[in-house]
């Protein structure tokens, strides 16, 4: 049998449910019964309806004990997840992080080893995505913004030749990075890392370059690649509303593809509207640019994308 999400409003008479309050108000009345006397024989008090002032009130409460009950709660936390995206842990159970639209972050340092005479190389591995990116742009050694020649040697002061960093961006087909295959002494070909993308760093040990430890190395992900149910294609995009169907039907997040495409294609049309800024020029009119850890639960995900682009799902 075929499993079919449970509707809740397919399945009960919520739908006619009264909802005025002169009807809400007889309700109540018709309940209590003789209690009703002590607001008075008389329907009408004052020029007010008291079944109508009763169901009012009745209403009201109920709506904002809802509205209360349905309003994110600040979650104080997710300050602190902020600040630890521009660092590199060293965590061995470090959860996947999935990159949506384009961020600059750190990752989970995932290899160390030394080679050559002394340990005069380091080479240390980061993954910055659990899946394939669209593209790893600028890198940043500590807040600057590295020149790197066609070999990834940087070539701007102080770390002129002394640091070399390789971007793979997690393909199926995905080799192993041919100067570390070259360089390391533990590897083999099976090396492969398909399906994270990942910087290889190596740095070369020089005590004036290095006085004050390993520097920061961070990257600018242009990350997953999105269905788009309007071309049937699958590519970048920082598109709010593909960015929640992605989620909603990815392993990490919900699991579930029974979507109505003419909802998300409609809803993706409003996102890609162009939005005239003040100080000139446009942008789209929502988008997500953001990380999704493997450890958060999936309601503030959801919750988190809805306010992004002013949605409701």
């Amino acid at each position: 049998m075929k499993d079919t999400p449970y509707n809740v409003l397919r399945h009960s008479a919520w739908e006619v449910a009264p909802r005025d309050p002169v009807t809400v108000g007889g309700a109540i009345f018709n309940f209590l019964g003789p209690t009703a006397a002590a607001f008075g024989a008389a329907p009408i008090a004052f020029g007010v309806n008291v079944a109508g002032a009763v169901g009012y009130v009745a209403t009201s409460l109920v709506t904002s004990w809802a509205l209360k009950a349905l309003s994110p709660k600040p979650d104080f936390s997710a300050l602190s997840s902020m600040r630890g995206l521009l660092v590199n842990k060293k965590d061995a159970v470090a959860s996947q992080d999935f990159v949506y639209g384009e961020v600059r972050k750190g990752g989970a340092i995932t290899y160390y080893e030394t080679t050559g005479a002394d340990n005069k190389f380091l080479h240390q591995i980061i993954a910055v995505a659990g899946h394939e990116v669209e593209a790893i742009g600028d890198i940043y050694i500590n807040d600057e913004v590295a020149t790197l020649d066609a070999s990834g040697f940087a070539t701007s002061a102080p770390w002129n030749s002394k640091i070399r960093v390789k971007k793979l961006l997690g393909t199926n087909g995905q080799a192993v990075d041919a100067d570390l295959l070259a360089e390391s002494g533990q590897i083999n070909g099976n090396f492969r890392g398909q399906g994270i993308a990942y910087l290889y760093v190596r740095y070369e040990y020089d005590q004036d370059v290095f006085a004050n430890g390993l520097p920061l190395i961070t990257s600018v992900v242009r990350g997953k690649k999105v269905y788009d149910p309007r071309s049937g294609a699958t590519a970048y995009s920082s598109n709010a509303a593909l960015i929640v169907r992605d989620y909603i039907s990815s392993a990490y997040g919900l699991n579930d593809n029974q979507f109505d495409n003419t909802v998300f294609s409609a809803a993706a049309n409003i996102c890609d509207e162009n939005v005239s800024l003040a100080g000139g020029g446009t942008e789209k009119r929502y988008t997500i640019n953001g990380v999704v850890s493997a450890a958060q639960p999936h309601g503030d995900v959801l919750q988190d994308m809805m306010t992004a682009c002013a949605g409701s799902l």
